[in-house]
């Protein structure tokens, strides 16, 4: 019996696994090891795609604004950045509107995600809702890039409707949670809560 359980797991890893790395916003990811002011940020990257260009990448956030260090505020956005950021791992969903994900300045735009608790990029709220839910930056809805900040906002709201591959998610959720309750050993536990955890992560940014 444990067997087959095991193995119906290993299928289910095989068949969503693909889903998951699809809908993860991990265009590219690295660790923060510099702050420049509120909405940029230099990222030591660890992985790359075909637009990174260099070993540490300097990153704009799209579509959001932070006050400048000239200023009396620029200071605290600056602050806030850091303390959220300095020395994580981060991942971007780069700009893909323009063919090198840059601005004119050839820093890379992006919407900016933190890391979850098993190493996932957390779906919502992104980086670049946070730094203007705290008051550390206003909106500028550049048309100019792939973004529509309003999306950030309205994941929330979202998850009370439940779309078919969500509702398959959740069943498949509950008659592994049934398994793992009975038949996993240490290592099947540990591998159903990582499943979990991603699963989670790809429903809520399905929505």
């Amino acid at each position: 019996m444990r067997t087959r359980t095991i193995s119906f797991l290993s299928l289910i890893l095989m068949i969503l696994l693909p889903i998951i790395v699809e809908a993860a916003q991990d265009e590219a990811y690295g660790v923060v090891t510099n702050v420049v002011d509120g909405d940029t940020f230099d990222v030591t990257i660890e992985k790359a795609d075909s637009r990174i260009a260099s070993a540490v990448e300097r990153v704009r956030l799209a579509d959001v604004n932070s006050p400048e260090l000239s200023t009396p505020e620029g200071p605290s956005a600056m602050d806030f950045t850091f303390a959220v950021l300095m020395n994580k791992r981060v991942y971007l969903d780069i700009d893909d509107l323009s063919g090198s994900g840059r601005d004119s300045y050839g820093r890379l735009i992006a919407v900016v995600y933190l890391t979850g608790f098993y190493g996932q990029p957390l779906a919502s709220p992104n980086f670049n809702r946070m730094l203007v839910d705290s008051g550390h930056a206003v909106l500028e809805n550049f048309t100019n890039n792939e973004f529509d900040p309003a999306d950030w906002w309205s994941d929330q709201g979202s998850r009370d409707k439940s779309t078919p591959l969500e509702s398959m998610l959740q069943n498949l959720l509950g008659q592994l949670l049934q398994s793992a309750g009975s038949e996993f050993d240490k290592v099947a536990n540990y591998l159903w809560e990582q499943l979990k955890a991603r699963l989670y992560a790809t429903t809520t940014h399905l929505h």
